[in-house]
Parts: structure tokens; C-alpha cells; sequence
């Protein structure tokens, strides 16, 4: 019997030695796992917004049978491009050169591969923050840059999210508290404070429209592109551990 105790002493002691050299943040679920008591609970909130700023992907891409009559070529009708987005009261710092490549164009032939050509690809990112401009900036931008321009995509944007995203916070929160007191009442505890609160956040937005009827379009007698930018929607999810009693 007194070598029972013994060792037993002996083990509680090396287990207060081990949990005093443990981190805090390893030792406190240890010695309050068992008696802890929460509700985890996700809460989300959401709230649409109409987009203020655009940002259009286009570009040139030439291809040519030598190097340097795809590269003056794609210069030259860039060079435009870019001219008609500053004219279209864009400014320079919202153009970035987002990718320019070269490289050989080869066809297969039963004789092997044969050199065609090269292309050359030049791609920028252009923010338009007048979007009642959109669709004039885009066909001045094709008719500056000719027959090898390419317009790869459009996403619309709200500059400044915070507020939408302050309103989405607090219907994520109410959510959240709504569903623990739910929860708390069918179980037939007493619902406490929050323990811990974490938060993601994600935009979302219908994919590019193109209107039947130009929304956008100026009324000069020509058909210009059709663009609708729609809504998007911001959204708040949060995770809540309620303590209950």
C-alpha cells in the first residue's frame, strides 16, 4: 500500500512539472477541458451594393514571321490602345501592364515541326471609375488598337466595401446570437457571453452581362457594346463560441 502511494504522489508530481513547462495556450485546455461548457454557433450576413469602379483586361496579340514585325506591330497598335483609355479620362496610374509575352508558333507537319511565326501578346488592366463611360471606353479601345485587339474580361468593384461590409457584421452577428439562444433554449441552458469571435469576408458578383440594350450605351447613332454591371454582394461570416450555464 505505501508503494501505491508512492508512486502515485510520484506521478502527480511529474505531471505538474510537465504541465508547468507547457505553454499556456496548451496547459489551460488540459486543466479546463472537462468542465468548459460552450455553444458553437457560424452566423451570416449579407448586403448587395451597386459597383462604383471597373477593371477591364485587354490587349493586342499579332502574329507575324519574324520577331521583330510581331513585336512592331503589337507597339504600334498598344501604344493606341493605351492613348484611348488616357483620352477616355482614365488615369495613368489605373493602367498596369499585366502581361507581355513572345514566342514561337510552330505547325506539325509529317516532316516535323516547322517554325510559322511568332506571337507576341501585350495585356494591360485599365480601372475606369466612370462607368457611365464603360462602354465607350471599350470601342474606342478596339477601333484605336485595330483588328488584333482582345478584350479578355471585366470585373466590377466597389472601391470602398467598409460600410456594406459593417452592415453585413452586425446581421452576421445577430444571426450567430440568434441561433446559440435557439439553441440554449432546447437544451435548457442559460446562454452567456461570447468566448471568442472569428470573421471571413468574401465578395460576390453575377458573372459579366451583356445586355440586350446598351445600359450604358451613349446616344450618338452607333451601336456601342452593351454592358450591365449589376449588383454585387458582400458577405460576413462569423463563428461565435457562446459559454452556457
Amino acid at each position: 500500500m505505501y508503494r501505491f502511494k508512492f508512486l502515485c504522489l510520484s506521478f502527480g508530481s511529474l505531471l505538474a512539472i510537465i504541465l508547468t513547462g507547457c505553454e499556456q495556450q496548451i496547459v489551460s485546455p488540459l486543466l479546463s477541458s472537462s468542465v468548459s461548457r460552450s455553444i458553437h454557433v457560424t452566423g451570416s450576413g449579407s448586403i448587395t451594393g451597386e459597383p462604383d469602379i471597373a477593371t477591364l483586361y485587354l490587349g493586342v496579340s499579332v502574329e507575324k514571321e519574324s520577331v521583330e514585325a510581331a513585336r512592331e506591330e503589337a507597339a504600334s497598335a498598344m501604344t493606341a490602345v493605351i492613348d484611348s483609355l488616357k483620352a477616355n479620362n482614365i488615369a495613368e496610374n489605373d493602367i498596369q501592364t499585366e502581361n507581355f509575352s513572345i514566342y514561337p508558333r510552330y505547325d506539325y507537319t509529317e516532316e516535323g515541326r516547322v517554325l510559322r511565326g511568332y506571337r507576341v501578346n501585350n495585356t494591360v488592366s485599365a480601372t475606369a471609375r466612370e462607368l457611365d463611360s464603360l462602354s465607350d471606353i471599350i470601342d474606342d479601345a478596339i477601333g484605336a488598337g485595330g483588328d488584333i485587339v482582345v478584350v479578355n474580361s471585366i470585373q466590377f468593384m466597389i472601391e470602398d466595401p467598409t460600410p456594406l461590409q459593417a452592415q453585413a457584421r452586425a446581421l452576421a452577428v445577430k444571426d450567430a446570437e440568434a441561433k446559440a439562444q435557439t439553441l440554449a433554449e432546447a437544451s435548457g441552458v442559460i446562454l452567456g457571453k461570447p468566448i471568442t469571435i472569428t470573421e471571413t469576408t468574401h465578395t460576390v458578383g453575377p458573372p459579366i452581362a451583356y445586355a440586350e440594350t446598351a445600359e450604358f450605351a451613349a446616344d450618338d447613332g452607333r451601336s456601342s457594346t452593351p454592358i450591365a454591371a449589376g449588383e454585387l454582394t458582400v458577405t460576413i461570416n462569423v463563428t461565435i463560441v457562446y459559454e452556457i450555464g
